[in-house]
């Protein structure tokens, strides 16, 4: 292991890595031994509630009981899951990855570019030292350490953003260059999915869960966490703007549109008051819909996943730059979101 830490320590830092799950079957953390210790339950329980309340990760657990700790974390997923609530679910996921970048950034002996290759990898990257991809290339200057990412999981895990757009990254003979603080980005997004991929693979011990512990004790967690319908008050007034109503009659439609359109959408309807689930249904029919992944890329441009961050909407010069203003600037605002507001103060 290229990593300076025990496997125990690797484990408790970061306890959804594929080869954890085999590092505790081997040490005897089978789910009946689990299910029958109670302290082992009720840290469990404990993990769960400091993670959906994004508590800082206290790293004495780490030196105290690696693998207990590790054998928490995990049982805390399936109690999240076994709760049948999504919601809860995916901010447990998101709080943890969250943790994993954190600890990733800070923890001695995972700040090797070799350690973080060897975790890139076992979360499903396909990743080297950009060196071995171009010795020698000047584009490496710009980062260091530099890293090169297979395109095909860069497209898997990069962020829906249009800053993460392939087509802004140096790229060489089918990988992308770089820095260490993308690379760990992606990591996030990988862990998060591997986190959620651990559930849908191991329902039956999802099951086992739900009928051995108590659910009762994170009742308060559900009606917490749970979703909501959004009640916020309309923030844009008046008609949407020609841009934005265009790409509205194009998804009802069924047309395939281009992600700068679906980006833009998403985040003037945010603005306008709709709540996520109203926008993935927006969504629903276009030709490649994927439920899972289009709520979690509408939750991140709404700012409750990913790096808690509501995107603006694109301003008019960006949206007639990506080809989406049907007017050429003729509505002669700066920004979408502007427009409504014009066209009812000018009818009153």
């Amino acid at each position: 292991m290229t990593c300076d830490l025990s496997v125990a320590e690797l484990a408790c830092y970061f306890p959804f890595l594929s080869r954890v799950a085999a590092y505790l079957a081997k040490r005897g953390y089978s789910l009946e031994y689990v299910l029958g210790n109670k302290a082992v339950v009720e840290k469990a329980l404990g993990r769960l509630r400091t993670s959906l309340a994004k508590e800082p990760f206290n790293v004495r657990w780490c030196l105290d009981e690696p693998e207990a700790n590790a054998v928490a974390a995990r049982l805390a997923l399936y109690i999240a899951a076994a709760s049948r609530s999504q919601h809860l679910l995916r901010r447990f996921a998101d709080s943890e990855s969250k943790t994993f970048t954190d600890l990733i950034r800070k923890v001695r002996g995972v700040q090797s570019p070799e350690c973080k290759i060897e975790i890139a990898r076992d979360l499903g990257i396909n990743v080297k030292k950009a060196e071995e991809v171009a010795p020698g290339s000047l584009v490496l200057a710009a980062f260091h350490p530099a890293f090169a990412v297979r395109w095909t999981s860069y497209l898997k895990y990069a962020p829906q953003d249009p800053n993460w757009a392939m087509i802004n990254r140096p790229v060489i003979r089918g990988w992308v260059i770089l820095p260490v603080g993308d690379l760990e980005r992606l990591m996030e997004e990988a862990y998060e999915e591997q986190i959620l991929r651990t559930v849908k693979e191991n329902e039956l011990a999802v099951g086992l869960v739900a009928s051995a512990i108590d659910l009762s004790q994170i009742e308060d967690l559900v009606e917490k966490y749970s979703y909501q319908p959004s009640s916020v008050s309309m923030r844009i007034e008046g008609p949407d703007p020609p841009c934005m109503k265009a790409i509205i009659e194009a998804l009802k439609s069924g047309e395939n549109l281009p992600h700068t359109a679906r980006f833009a959408i998403a985040t003037y309807l945010i603005k306008r008051g709709w709540d996520v689930e109203k926008v993935v249904d927006l969504f629903r029919s276009a030709p490649d819909f994927n439920e899972k992944i289009t709520r979690y890329q509408v939750q991140h441009i709404a700012g409750q996943v990913g790096g808690r961050k509501e995107y603006a909407v694109p301003s008019c010069e960006t949206m007639h730059s990506w080809g989406l203003c049907p007017t050429n600037l003729g509505c002669g605002v700066k920004n979408p979101i502007l427009y409504g507001r014009r066209k009812a103060t000018a009818t009153q």
